[in-house]
């Protein structure tokens, strides 16, 4: 995103040097600065909602702070006002800034000017989304004092008598791939959601996640395309290997969860089907898994996949059943993606 200077974007960093001037209204608060101009403010149960207006600017910015999972940037917000409901589509009606959680409404000028309108004579704010993971979220704000509020405000800045607006911000909405990385990081900040953990407790015989050896382990989380999600759950603990359940979820208009399955080869039996992989690394679309026979790692499976539309591809799969010191770099190739597979190792 191109530079741009604190005093053209509109929203507020209050420096502690700067007189300062506060006041609250019921479930409001409001904070004015000299230099900076004013921000009046509510918090819900994970965000904060607040109008804001900058020294000098035409109207007041309607902003939402979000913290982790963020909305998802593609899909539209739903604001209802004791109980009119507003939908603003996403870009063109509400959009990220580049500061991660942070977005302000947008729209034409008889949509912003009809929802401040209703701002100030409801209630109650109700505002619904699809969060980045594909849970649906609702988050609840009190408008009661925030009509005070901007009244003061206007107080302090000598613009009482002026007409109220509601203005769009003045820099562009993130472009699509700010939109992605903002998505992205969100996605692997947040925990794991409800869904994916109750299908986990519910049909595996893992380890409780809070145990004590199990409570230091992070999942692995890892956005591997626009409407897929991967979760690597870790599941048994061990000396040198700790296993995973690894889970799929779709995040596009249809959803769903699937609980995944991967090769696995024995030169007693061959290939058969596994639900659990061993030392897990996700980066991206790709995935690796390590299974060690004993700890100084010269003997055991070494796998690595790729994620390609709406599965992992095996892209290679190397073994070592009997441990000869050698590293998984050496050990003998089973498959590999694009050459014919070897018949057995050597």
């Amino acid at each position: 995103m191109r530079g741009l200077s604190l005093l053209t974007l509109p929203f507020f960093v209050f420096s502690p040097a700067l007189a300062q001037e506060t006041n609250s209204f019921r479930d409001w608060s409001v904070t004015c600065s000299s230099d900076a101009g004013c921000s009046a403010q509510v918090n819900g149960p994970s965000t904060q909602f607040a109008l804001d207006r900058s020294e000098g600017a035409a109207g007041w910015y309607i902003r939402f702070d979000f913290s982790d999972p963020l909305p998802d940037p593609d899909r539209p917000l739903t604001l209802m006002i004791d109980g009119d409901k507003t939908v603003l589509q996403a870009q063109s009606g509400w959009s990220f800034t580049g500061e991660a959680g942070r977005s302000f409404v947008r729209g034409n000028d008889s949509l912003r000017a009809a929802l401040l309108s209703a701002l100030q004579g409801g209630t109650q704010l109700v505002v619904e989304y699809i969060d980045v993971t594909g849970e649906p979220r609702r988050q609840l704000f009190s408008l009661a004092g925030l009509t005070a509020s901007l009244l003061w405000a206007e107080e302090q800045m000598g613009i009482v008598g002026e007409k109220r607006l509601a203005s769009a911000p003045d820099q562009d909405a993130v472009d699509a791939q700010r939109a992605s990385d903002i998505e992205t990081l969100s996605i692997e900040a947040s925990a794991i959601p409800a869904v994916v953990l109750e299908r986990h407790q519910q049909s595996s015989a893992c380890e409780a996640l809070d145990s004590e050896l199990m409570r230091d382990i992070p999942p692995l989380i890892s956005r591997v395309s626009d409407t897929a999600i991967v979760y690597a759950i870790p599941c048994v603990v061990a000396a040198y290997n700790v296993t995973y359940r690894i889970y799929l979820r779709e995040t596009g208009e249809i959803g769903g969860l699937q609980t995944l399955y991967f090769p696995q080869w024995s030169e007693t039996y061959g290939w058969s089907g596994t639900d659990l992989l061993f030392n897990v690394a996700l980066d991206g679309d790709h995935l690796s898994a390590t299974a060690l026979g004993r700890g100084v790692g010269d003997c055991g499976t070494q796998a690595d996949f790729t994620f390609l539309d709406y599965a992992f591809r095996l892209d290679r799969y190397a073994a070592e059943e009997e441990c000869r010191g050698r590293l998984p770099a050496d050990w003998p190739v089973i498959y590999e993606h694009g050459k014919q597979p070897q018949k057995s190792p050597t």
